[in-house]
């Protein structure tokens, strides 16, 4: 499966591909942003991808310019409550700074809101990743109540919401 938006490829993660992604979320770079920092080891990346590669759960290797750089995900999607979790991480340190996350994130954001018909996209941000909050905010998600002192703080991102953002992102990135 391939998402083809906003000048980025999502391209569904197969099992040639766990070893990239094992090899990425192992970097301290990467790890550092996630809750689970332990190291990966290759059993337990297959463990990983027998539990993800199923229609509750979406993974996605980032694509731009024809190279590989990042990693974009749905995943624990309820369809009967109308919600799933999403992440992403770019890898590539030359795209930290750039606007493809967000070209990645709109693709996705519409796939889950449009393709899937879900209502609610949630996200779980550590409170001292600063960057990732902001950018949260930025695409309409809101921190939920009584999380102050959460470490690994809840935030939801409504359809309706997503909709507006979306117009005023989508300009700013063409």
């Amino acid at each position: 499966m391939k998402l083809e938006k906003y000048g980025v490829t999502l391209t569904r993660i197969t099992h040639d591909k766990i070893e990239l992604v094992r090899n990425w979320r192992n970097d301290p770079k990467i790890a550092m942003y996630m809750e689970f920092r332990d190291f990966i080891t290759p059993e337990m990346q297959e463990e990983w991808f027998k539990k993800i590669d199923n229609d509750n759960n979406y993974f996605f290797i980032i694509e731009y310019g024809g190279k590989e750089i990042g990693l974009i995900n749905i995943k624990d999607i309820d369809y009967e409550q109308k919600t799933g979790e999403g992440g992403i991480f770019i890898y590539d340190d030359s795209y930290l700074n750039s606007d493809v996350s967000f070209r990645a994130s709109l693709c996705i954001c519409d796939f889950f809101f449009e393709t899937l018909n879900l209502e609610r996209k949630i996200a779980h941000v550590l409170n001292d990743n600063k960057r990732a909050i902001q950018y949260n905010l930025l695409l309409g998600f809101e921190k939920q109540p009584n999380q102050e002192d959460a470490y690994n703080q809840l935030y939801y991102l409504e359809k309706e919401k997503y909709f507006k953002n979306r117009i005023f992102i989508s300009r700013l990135l063409n």
